[in-house]
């Protein structure tokens, strides 16, 4: 059961070419139709606003660029560490970083930040529903969010339509993906990245997290070749229990088709699965010096010395203007009450030891038998 229900959706400001390609390529769940009508409302209503921010972006967008500052790309699975990660390296003021508010309001968010923002903010959240961090209007925040208001080509809408698995298939590890598909991808991606550099001040480089990216290592490369990117683990059997309760917490209440506890079960296995053998398949794309693989519990445990080697290691510059910083946001974060979770049961431990045996042993995590 869905704990807290989340009474807003991501789809709130698509297009209604997008909204209407959606819901003729799924099959609709007749209990979710309130959330479906108040998603088609919102794409109707926000239709004039989306126009006038396209015609601002007509005259903005082509005089931005990144190609003298490639992003920084912070990946990794889901739970496992990545949005601390992407809190602890935002304190570094060189970086840029899609905010919450942009993130959510990304079709609008240009014409309407003056006076969403602080709405957004009033009536937000204090802290994400699955793992109590501590969210605002202007929280760092993943991409992907935005890229589900832009095309159906994000892995992200098989949390909105969960029997349609073809989204993530196609376009987080890109397995039996077109030609064509991948460059409109491409391009979609690359003109949400210069919305979101001209949004916050090109001048900074982008500090990026998004755990669909972990999977998309090529693709990625042959948009941003000098990319640098930071990968996170985080102990297998931690994963499976906090993906489960990333499901119960929010991303149920973002279906809009029918999906069980089992079928919920089967999709953490086989994302985590295939996500993770698809960027050890192409992570020896990456430049030796571009890349570095931390692990959640060394993050945890030594925090400071930990992004102090990433600096060192990713050539981001004088560690020491930021290492204040840095500390002054864990001192403010105080002692973070971890969650608790059941025990997984055998028969789940089995499947988990067959199916992710590759990263227990490539991570050196002890396996449970």
């Amino acid at each position: 059961m869905v704990e807290k229900e989340i009474k807003q959706h991501q789809l709130f400001i698509s297009s209604l070419k997008l909204w209407l390609k959606l819901i003729t390529q799924n099959k609709l769940s007749k209990k979710r139709i309130w959330m479906i009508n108040k998603i088609s409302l919102f794409v109707v209503f926000s239709a004039p606003f989306r126009w006038i921010q396209a015609i601002y972006l007509l005259f903005k967008l082509p005089s931005v660029s990144i190609k003298d500052k490639p992003p920084v790309f912070v990946i990794g699975h889901w739970r496992s560490g990545t949005t601390h990660l992407h809190y602890l390296l935002a304190q570094d003021k060189q970086f840029s970083y899609l905010e919450a508010f942009q993130a959510f309001f990304f079709r609008v968010a240009f014409i309407s930040r003056t006076f969403m923002w602080p709405i957004l903010n009033y009536f937000m959240p204090k802290t994400r529903p699955q793992d109590d961090i501590k969210i605002n209007a202007g929280a760092p925040t993943e991409e992907e969010h935005c890229l589900t208001n832009l095309t159906e080509k994000s892995g992200m809408q098989s949390f909105f339509f969960p029997q349609n698995r073809t989204y993530y298939d196609k376009y987080n590890i890109f397995l039996n993906t077109k030609k064509r598909e991948k460059e409109s991808w491409k391009r979609t991606y690359n003109k949400m990245l210069l919305q979101i550099a001209l949004y916050q001040g090109q001048e900074k480089t982008l500090l990026l997290k998004n755990p669909h990216n972990t999977g998309r290592i090529k693709i990625l490369l042959e948009l941003y070749p000098n990319a640098k990117f930071i990968f996170i683990h985080r102990n297998p059997y931690d994963v499976y229990l906090s993906n489960i309760h990333l499901y119960n917490k929010t991303i149920k209440s973002q279906f809009l088709q029918e999906f069980n506890d089992e079928q919920i079960k089967e999709r953490v296995l086989y994302c985590y699965e295939t996500t993770l053998k698809k960027y050890l398949e192409e992570k020896s794309l990456i430049n030796k010096d571009k890349l570095i693989e931390i692990s959640y519990k060394e993050l945890s445990d030594i925090p400071v010395e930990t992004i102090n080697k990433i600096y060192d290691k990713l050539s981001l510059g004088d560690f020491s203007k930021v290492k204040e910083k840095i500390e002054i946001y864990l001192k403010n974060l105080g002692v973070y009450k971890k969650n608790k979770f059941n025990n997984i049961d055998s028969q789940t431990r089995l499947e988990i030891n067959k199916r992710w045996e590759f990263s227990f042993k490539k991570w050196d995590y002890k396996i449970d038998d």
